[in-house]
């Protein structure tokens, strides 16, 4: 705002012109603040003072009004002092807006006013520090992510309506996580299996998946008339049997079906590999013979 001209009167009981009091252009910014001890009204606008002493708008003592007219008329029941600044020409016309100090999607600062929110058909993208508007749906609703932070499981929620908007709701979305000893993984389902429907007279050395994996589950029958072993390994190609250390040795019963589960996932952080032997040390290189493990499927995500 351009400089203002401040002043102070009393007003004495009648209807005064203040626009004779102070030199402003035409339709000026008026501030008036009542620094007496009696209410005074306040009308803006007009040619001649309002004719009821009930017009205009009442200000209490220590109480402001903003308006924005070539005259302005106040008047006291028992006369009171009030200061009054003109600003320049041409500006609040009827609304008075409070406004923050800063504007959306730039640095906070100070303290500002912080009220309302905006829509957004693509949502703003704020860098750290920056100060951003609640965010609005097409329909003026209020869009929320609660405990979002990175994999870490969340619920992102908003209020929605039907098509005729006369049903609303909450809807919820959970995304759990894992934690897989270092870092949190999102929870997954098997998605692949690897099958292998009879068995070679080797090791059946065999690469499942080349890069981290989340094995679920095992299934297969030893038609071998003796026990086998399912050996398997954390490593991101086909293991060299009998070198190689395995995470984990199953048991496969004699002339048996086979079923290992593992209610939460067993987590191999560089692939998943396994061999079919003879026995159990992790040194043995003992091939089987063909056909002895039939149907093994390998579940894994």
């Amino acid at each position: 705002m351009a400089a203002a001209t401040q002043s102070s009167f009393a007003a004495n009981g009648i209807w005064q012109d203040i626009a004779a009091t102070l030199t402003a252009a035409a339709n000026a910014d008026v501030l008036l603040q009542n620094i007496g001890q009696q209410p005074v009204k306040v009308c803006f606008g007009g040619a001649t003072a309002p004719v009821s002493d009930l017009a205009g708008v009442t200000v209490y003592r220590q109480g402001t009004i903003v308006g924005n007219a070539a005259n302005v008329w106040v008047r006291s029941p028992g006369g009171t002092a009030l200061a009054v600044t003109v600003g320049y020409s041409g500006g609040v016309s009827g609304n008075v807006a409070s406004l923050g100090n800063v504007p959306a999607g730039a640095s906070d600062s100070g303290n500002p006013v912080k009220i309302g929110g905006v829509y957004n058909a693509t949502q703003p993208t704020l860098t750290d520090g920056q100060r951003g508007n609640l965010q609005l749906s097409s329909r003026g609703e209020v869009i929320t992510s609660i405990g979002s932070s990175g994999n870490v499981a969340s619920v992102v929620t908003g209020v929605g309506a039907d098509a005729g908007g006369s049903v609303n709701g909450v809807n919820v979305y959970a995304r759990p996580g894992v934690f897989n000893g270092a870092t949190w993984d999102r929870a997954k389902k098997p998605s692949s299996t690897t099958r292998l429907l009879s068995a070679a007279a080797t090791t059946n050395a065999t690469s499942v998946k080349t890069s981290m994996a989340d094995l679920f589950r095992v299934r297969g029958h030893n038609a071998s008339a003796s026990a086998r072993y399912l050996k398997l390994y954390n490593k991101a190609s086909a293991p060299t049997v009998g070198t190689d250390t395995p995470v984990a040795t199953y048991y496969l019963p004699p002339s048996s079906p086979f079923e290992i589960a593992f209610d939460t996932p067993l987590y191999f952080s560089t692939g998943l590999g396994f061999a079919l032997t003879g026995a159990a040390v992790d040194s043995d290189t003992t091939a089987i013979a063909a056909g002895d493990i039939l149907c093994l499927n390998i579940h894994y995500a």
